[in-house]
């Protein structure tokens, strides 16, 4: 949901979506993000500010039979309030399950009042235990410190306590990075910056990490001027590099996509090779690294697979529902990236054939689906929509005096996040509509 904010530094109003349910299994990219520590923030488009902010969360994972609430105490709930909070959240995600899925440990929720118990409750589903809990924060203590010190402090630091600076550290340096470039504060961000690059050549992990990025950067410029990553060109990074395991990894898994046939192909043409020449240390890689990567292969075609499979699912008994609007809205979750790709697939595939029924019967239901969606967007979102269609500026411009209460400095930043999207996709009619637009709404606020 979209909840209305002002900024408390500078009274700029703007919009934020606060999620109060993360689901392990349904939602794991809402998991990601609480353990990112980007969930539920809030940054004002005017000056920068902002935050996580203050809210009830629920947080499920079927797999670890683990549900729970936490209860900010900020929010001085009473005991009774807090018991009818906790009634109702378990109501709610209880009727959101098919009954199959409904478990007798959700009728007792645990609640937390407290953030760093109920993070602790999360990362242990990760196989995160307290111990590296704590190891995590003292390296979080290290890294502020080292990036307030001066020179000498860092020398002594990275002396004596070189086993803290690991590839989590490097990955908490990066976040405390993203955040300060949030602010657009240069005292906050400059120092870390500084930092990194001092650690990446002062440290072991730190030029391991910079020698992945270099052979990853040098595959992408290369791939850049062929027009896309080939198999082949994969293939010719990997064998430049199979002396080095990690960037081996780190390459393949940055070019997962040309995981294909002409790549193991390569491999084996580059194994014949050092057989002949008498390299056994080569073959032996080459060989380790052939294996590795197919097992990976089929593991992804397997899991694409089942995925496609089940997207097939979905949309044919979509197809066969008596009542269109109310099955897409019972199966939303399911309506994903992967199911539209499949009803665009069906869609071109029943054109080309001259189906005209499955064809009528396919755009009948992409119509409700996007319906489904545009009444899931946020009001904001959906008058930008709708000013783009409007077929005349008379009609545009009642459009923004009926919504004057939607207009905000908020809408105008959103709209130039639009416009480069625009801009990237090049589709220069809309970039021109929404320049328009956001000149219009500029002119009432």
């Amino acid at each position: 949901m979209y909840t209305q904010i002002t900024c408390p530094n500078c009274g700029t109003p703007y919009t934020a979506e606060v999620h109060q349910l993360v689901d392990a299994r349904r939602t794991p990219e809402l998991k990601q993000q609480l353990l990112n520590g980007m969930l539920n923030v809030a940054v004002c488009p005017n000056c920068g500010a902002g935050g996580q902010l203050t809210s009830i969360l629920v947080f499920h994972d079927a797999d670890h039979e683990l549900f729970m609430i936490y209860i900010p105490q900020e929010l001085h709930l009473n005991q009774m309030q807090r018991e009818q909070t906790i009634g109702r959240l378990t109501q709610d995600v209880m009727n959101s399950l098919p009954p199959e899925e409904r478990r007798a440990y959700m009728l007792q929720p645990q609640m937390i009042i407290n953030m760093q118990t109920f993070m602790e409750k999360v990362l242990e589903t990760e196989g995160i235990t307290k111990e590296m809990i704590a190891r995590q924060q003292k390296q979080a203590e290290l890294l502020r410190t080292m990036a307030r010190a001066d020179k000498d402090v860092q020398d002594y630091l990275l002396k004596e306590r070189a086993s803290e600076i690991d590839e989590t550290f490097f990955a908490m340096l990066q976040s405390f990075i993203d955040a300060a470039a949030q602010t657009n504060d240069d005292k906050q961000t400059l120092p870390l910056i500084n930092l990194r690059a001092r650690l990446m050549t002062a440290t072991a992990v730190g030029r391991r990490l910079e020698q992945r990025q270099v052979a990853i950067h040098k595959m992408s410029q290369e791939a850049k001027k062929q027009g896309g990553l080939s198999p082949q060109l994969l293939a010719k990074h990997v064998i430049a590099n199979q002396e080095t395991d990690d960037v081996v990894q780190a390459l393949v898994m940055a070019g997962q996509g040309a995981l294909r046939y002409e790549f193991f192909g390569d491999l084996t043409a580059a194994i014949e090779k050092a057989e002949k020449e008498g390299d056994k240390a080569a073959v032996q890689r080459l060989t380790e690294y052939r294996e590795t990567y197919l097992a990976l292969y089929d593991e992804m075609q397997n899991a694409t697979r089942q995925v496609m499979g089940e997207a097939m699912q979905t949309l044919q008994m979509l197809l066969e529902a008596p009542d269109k609007v109310a099955a897409v809205q019972e199966h939303a979750d399911k309506l994903d990236d992967v199911f539209m790709y499949v009803l665009a697939a069906r869609l071109a595939e029943a054109e080309q054939k001259g189906q005209q029924a499955e064809l009528q019967a396919l755009q009948q239901l992409q119509e409700v689906i996007v319906d489904l969606v545009e009444e899931q967007m946020p009001p904001e979102i959906q008058l930008v929509n709708e000013l783009v269609q409007a077929e005349s500026l008379t009609a545009q411009n009642k459009m923004l005096d009926d919504n004057q209460d939607l207009l905000s400095p908020a809408l105008v930043a959103m709209i130039d996040q639009i416009i480069e999207q625009a801009g990237q996709a090049s589709q220069p009619e809309l970039d021109g509509r929404l320049r328009d637009i956001k000149a219009a709404i500029q002119a009432r606020l």
